[in-house]
């Protein structure tokens, strides 16, 4: 037999070479390591800290950036799009949502990833500017949290049953948490443990507080009361607000640094605290809607990255990938303008394009986010809701005022000469024509305050606060004074606080500091004594608002959401008289009615009488 075919034979049926090579050993043992580590955390009860070591391994090998909190919100931002995407496994694989599993695979992601490009971990010193956003930041949490704190699980429980979306979602968060991953992806599941048109709405928020509660609890499957899993969900309500304002802070940091110094920093920061503490954003937390908060955030992130990129440019397809990801998983209706935002960028950037070819996993995750837009709009009919008609609404006279107080810093000579201004405002176009073109439609064919148009506004009002550090270009270069900066601030704080096109904003956001009212408290008190078991309806004066919203927010704490679900909605208008009837009759077993005062007592026993067929319980708040 010739030798070449000897040859060929022999490397044919030789045995692919498997062997671990002495360079992969040290990648090898560190992923060991880390899954070890992170399984000791676990079962000591500290899986808590694995969530922040890993955002400071993702920041502190990622490049770009002068300051530490440049580094953690390019980190949040990636971890956060990347999180949503993981998560379609979840729902896969064996293992669901536990943490050493999701820990463990993201920690074997990092080391890989840094084993590839060669990088040491490394990050900035903290400066002066990290002080500066840390303060502001703190002086927010301090006035969301602190109503929260002061009145114990009956307070927290009465100050957010103001709007009946809060509920929902808690429903949302804890049955993902139960499901272990995307309630779309396992609908017969969802069903059973949610109202059926949650199965289908955007869950990256309530995935990805479901999986840190996960770490907090140690616990892949502990999920304590409900009162306690309310407690644990509005801790990463006002996590994602504080989210929200590091955000908006570091955004007008990152696309301002030019003319920012530290000086300059500090009033700039505080206008915007202020607005954040006491302005309109914070209505996002007083009606509960905490997925429209996270989303709000990545948008401004995904928009930040689009003004300012950060100098590698294969680094910065991933982050916008990631965070276009992040936003149609977690609040697609802002993907419209921020993914025709990074189409302008990147037909801006061509030239930049062609030279990086564009990576195949950027463009597949950039694809990916479309998924939920797709379920919602195709699958589960939700366009038709973009006309609704709600009560939250953006003052139209704040916005003028920010977008002059922006407008007069690009219109100077510096504004017009600076790459990164013309940036923004490109970026700003999309933005604002897609909730001026909500509102006309909204104007067209729908009636009252369209309640997806003013959502679609937060987003310019978010932008513009973004934008806000282009007063700085009308002040001179050294910074010898910030007297303007600071008056200016101060007006974007009057602004926030008295603007608007009704009387009674300013007293609506006091609310939130004063805390809810006597009988709010009762309702609180009496639902969390009620005991689990039979799902729950709130018997009021009258067969209102007041009691579905009640009964939506039992039906969260008992976890009966998905079994009265088919009683609760879609059974006549809340106002008619006959809609408890309908309710009981579609109740698939026994029942139980709280009622809110004698003259509910006498309607609730006379209901009792109509269907003695039905195991009806009544109990008084």
């Amino acid at each position: 037999m010739p030798d070449f075919v000897v040859k060929r034979v022999v490397s044919v049926s030789a045995p692919p070479k498997t062997d671990v090579t002495p360079k992969q050993l040290p990648v090898v043992a560190l992923v060991a390591a880390a899954w070890l580590v992170i399984a000791l955390l676990y079962l000591a009860g500290g899986a808590l800290l694995v969530p922040p070591l890993l955002l400071i391994a993702t920041a502190a090998l990622l490049r770009g950036g002068r300051t530490v909190l440049d580094r953690l919100m390019l980190a949040t931002g990636l971890l956060l799009g990347l999180t949503c995407l993981a998560a379609l496994v979840f729902a896969v694989w064996p293992w669901g949502l536990h943490p050493v599993t999701a820990g463990g695979t993201a920690a074997t992601a990092l080391i890989v990833a840094a084993a590839k490009t060669g990088r040491r971990p490394r990050l900035p010193r903290p400066g002066a500017t990290d002080a500066i956003a840390g303060l502001a930041v703190a002086a927010v949490g301090a006035v969301v949290a602190w109503p929260l704190l002061r009145d114990g699980r009956p307070g927290r429980l009465a100050l957010v049953m103001e709007g009946e979306d809060l509920a929902r979602h808690a429903s949302l968060f804890d049955a993902i948490r139960h499901a272990g991953g995307y309630l779309f992806q396992q609908p017969e599941q969802g069903r059973a443990l949610v109202y059926e048109g949650m199965v289908t709405y955007p869950q990256g928020e309530h995935l990805t507080a479901a999986l840190l509660d996960g770490f907090v609890r140690s616990s892949a499957t502990a999920q304590g009361t409900g009162a306690a899993m309310f407690d644990h969900y509005l801790v990463f309500v006002a996590g994602g607000y504080l989210l929200l304002a590091a955000t908006i802070i570091w955004a007008a940091q990152w696309i301002g640094a030019g003319g920012l110094s530290p000086a300059r920093m500090i009033p700039l920061a505080g206008g915007i605290a202020a607005l954040c503490a006491f302005g309109e954003l914070l209505d996002l937390v007083r009606f509960g809607y905490p997925s429209q908060v996270l989303g709000l955030a990545e948008a401004v992130m995904l928009l930040t990255v689009l003004i300012r990129p950060v100098p590698r440019p294969r680094q910065q397809l991933l982050l916008v990938a990631a965070l276009l990801a992040a936003v149609g998983f977690t609040y697609y209706l802002y993907l419209p303008p921020v993914g025709l935002a990074a189409i302008l960028w990147l037909m801006r950037e061509r030239r930049r394009a062609r030279a990086q070819r564009i990576p195949a996993a950027a463009l597949a995750i950039a694809v990916t986010s479309a998924v939920p837009l797709a379920i919602g709009v195709l699958v589960a009919g939700q366009a038709g809701a973009l006309l609704s008609v709600g009560t939250l609404r953006v003052g139209r006279e704040g916005l003028a005022v920010l977008f002059c107080l922006v407008a007069s810093g690009l219109l100077t000579g510096r504004g017009r000469r600076s790459r990164i201004w013309r940036s923004y405002a490109l970026i700003f176009v999309p933005v604002a024509g897609f909730a001026v073109g909500m509102l006309a439609v909204q104007r067209l064919f729908g009636a009252g305050s369209g309640y997806y148009a003013n959502k679609a506004l937060f987003l310019v009002l978010a932008l513009l606060l973004a934008g806000t550090g282009a007063l700085a270009l009308h002040l001179p270069r050294r910074p010898r004074t910030v007297i303007n900066l600071r008056a200016a601030s101060v007006l974007m704080a009057i602004v926030a606080l008295v603007g608007g096109d009704r009387p009674d904003q300013l007293e609506s956001r006091t609310t939130w500091l004063a805390g809810a009212g006597v009988d709010q408290f009762a309702y609180a008190r009496a639902a969390l004594a009620l005991t689990p078991g039979r799902p729950t309806v709130v018997v009021g004066d009258d067969p209102g608002y007041e009691s579905y919203r009640l009964t939506l927010f039992i039906s969260a704490l008992q976890r009966t959401s998905g079994e009265m679900a088919g009683a609760t909605y879609h059974v006549g208008p809340i106002n008619s008289p006959d809609r408890l009837d309908a309710v009981i009759a579609r109740m698939p077993g026994p029942v139980r009615l709280l009622v809110l005062s004698d003259d509910a007592r006498t309607r609730a026993e006379a209901l009792r009488r109509r269907h003695p067929s039905t195991s009806i319980e009544i109990v008084t708040a």
